[in-house]
């Protein structure tokens, strides 16, 4: 639901052409992102994260005149009291108590050109480091204080605000880039650091089995022997290497080598595709690569390790398993500890409750699943939910099913349907173990997959798991942020087991 009035603000809103505000208010969910837009003969006050609604205003409104929006069923009273030319500030009672709130003024985007100076590995007195990094033309930073992942918002001559109530500062700008940063947070509390080591990517093609594939290495700066990590991709087309450079990234500024590749015949590399190889052919194939990273000349070949999401988690463990105390650790996120059946059909009545199919055609639709799996068991399709599958399809055309088609698909392959040795060869597991979950994880069941495997781990397995409040598949939450704790617990969890310092 949307308001709509209209703001004058005074002797001010005619020098306005369009501006927008920023910062934040406390709320009964703890602080929360605002926004207010100021255009000619509008403005808008949004809270993008708590209501995901934007109120526009249907009344003119004056400097120390409240205005009033309407969320959860609640009126919200907003006075403003201070305008500046690069602030706005704002007495509300959004919590039942009078607070006011100061909005910065947001600058336009730096241009691209100017990014590469800003990003870095930075680090405090007490070793904790900042990460600031590039991605889709905006600056990003990853905060070990808040333990989140923000996109920095111009407010000022290098100085950046963002949704963790952190303002951060960059200082002496040289050739390498800005050599320091200083970041305050909400409560006015800050902290210096200064630029750390940098890493250096490096291409490879490795030779596995008759196919090429692409890798890059993420190799810090740094003497000696490093520990490592092989960044094992999640399944689907879709997961091509770029998409694991975050880690990658977070590694690498602690000082891990951190290798990421293309899966066969996606980005640069070459042969067979992937689609081609079962669950235990891709564990195989990828101990190849482990072997290639473990025995690189900057690595410390008894402190390698695995890293893999979704199905990258269920081939980590299963290379776990073959290789033993080979690998130094394994951290699996959101990894379906169960057949691929059973995930495909959890997977199936999330996204059709989420489509709008009724509880019949739910229920239909999951039959129509199981069919179909017997019949890639069985090698043999069975035609007559054919009409059924058409007729969803043209009232929902968006909804998850299988074609009509009585030809066997590449993938799933039969053999992974049934495949459970993920689970019933736990026991075998002898390196630490780190799961993550997102607890609204759509596509796996976290639930299932823990249950799963810890009553088959061996008493002796040195395991961690975490489940992360409003997680999703991605580990992102409902705001599309990174879930708080995702990042900096690998990091807590890799010195508590001896990996890093």
């Amino acid at each position: 639901m949307k308001l709509f009035l209209t703001l004058a603000l005074s002797a001010f809103a005619s020098c306005i052409v369009a501006q927008t505000y920023i910062g934040e208010v406390h709320t009964s969910e703890g602080f929360q992102y605002m926004k207010l837009e100021l255009k000619k003969d509008s403005t808008f006050i949004s809270f993008p994260y708590e209501f995901r609604q934007t109120f526009e205003f249907d009344k003119k409104a004056e400097l120390h005149k409240a205005i009033k929006v309407n969320a959860r069923a609640e009126n919200r009273e907003f006075t403003f009291s201070k305008i500046g030319a690069e602030y706005i500030e704002l007495n509300t009672d959004f919590t039942g108590i009078n607070q006011s709130i100061k909005l910065v003024k947001q600058l336009p985007p730096l241009e691209k050109t100017k990014l590469s100076s800003y990003s870095g590995n930075f680090i405090d007195n007490n070793g904790n480091r900042v990460i600031i990094y590039v991605r889709n033309g905006y600056l990003h930073l990853m905060s070990p204080y808040t333990e989140q992942t923000v996109s920095l918002k111009p407010v000022g001559e290098n100085k950046f605000w963002s949704t963790s109530g952190e303002t951060t500062v960059f200082n002496e700008d040289s050739d390498i880039g800005f050599r320091s940063i200083t970041i305050t947070n909400r409560f006015g509390q800050s902290i210096q650091l200064q630029r750390s080591h940098e890493y250096t990517v490096v291409e490879e093609w490795v030779m596995v089995d008759n196919d090429s594939l692409y890798v890059n290495i993420f190799i810090p700066n740094l003497e000696g022997k490093k520990p490592a990590c092989l960044l094992l991709p999640g399944g689907g087309d879709r997961s091509q290497m770029e998409n694991f450079e975050y880690e990658a990234r977070l590694f690498a500024s602690y000082g891990i080598v951190a290798m990421t590749f293309d899966k066969g015949s996606v980005g640069k590399s070459k042969g067979q595709s992937f689609e081609n190889y079962t669950f235990k052919e891709k564990a195989l194939r990828y101990q190849q690569l482990f072997k290639h990273l473990q025995f690189h000349s900057e690595v410390d070949s008894k402190k390698t390790g695995i890293h893999g999401p979704s199905e990258g988690g269920r081939l980590a463990l299963m290379m776990g398993i073959n290789l033993g105390n080979e690998v130094a650790f394994i951290n699996a996120t959101a990894a379906p500890l169960m057949t691929s059946l059973e995930g495909q059909l959890y997977a199936a009545n999330h996204y059709s409750r989420n489509l709008g199919m009724s509880e019949d055609e739910i229920v239909t639709t999951l039959m129509i699943w199981k069919n179909y799996y017997s019949g890639i068991l069985n090698e043999k399709i069975d035609t007559t939910h054919f009409n059924t599958i058409r007729e969803l399809r043209n009232k929902y055309q968006q909804a998850f099913l299988p074609p009509p088609s009585e030809i066997i698909p590449l993938s799933p392959r039969k053999e992974d349907l049934i495949d459970n040795s993920v689970v019933t060869d736990a026991s075998k597991l002898v390196s630490p173990v780190f799961l993550q979950y997102g607890e609204n994880d759509e596509r796996v069941d976290p639930v299932r997959s823990l249950q799963n495997f810890y009553q088959n781990i061996s008493e002796n397995l040195n395991i961690t798991a975490e489940l992360y409040k409003r997680g999703n598949h991605s580990m992102m939450t409902p705001e599309f942020q990174i879930c708080s704790g995702y990042s900096y617990d690998k990091i807590k969890w890799l010195k508590s087991i001896g990996i890093i310092e």
